[in-house]
């Protein structure tokens, strides 16, 4: 998809640097994925504590799939 962008020509240059790319789209593209991974990590950071689990439930749960694999070979 085609889309106009006013960008530094600086930071332009200095995303294809960090990417190893002389392809602008893909500089771009690779940064905003960057971006995104990011924001969703600290959005996590922000939930330590809020949530809580059941770790026996998740120790049978894991030890019910790796039997299923096991059994599965």
């Amino acid at each position: 998809m085609r889309t106009t962008l006013n960008i530094s020509e600086d930071l332009l240059k200095e995303a294809e640097a960090i990417y190893k790319t002389s392809n602008r789209s893909k500089a771009v593209e690779n940064a905003l994925i960057d971006a995104i991974k990011y924001k969703k990590i600290q959005a996590l950071k922000q939930l330590k504590g809020k949530i809580s689990f059941d770790e026996e439930y998740l120790k049978k749960v894991r030890s019910l799939e790796l039997d299923e694999t096991e059994n599965n070979r």
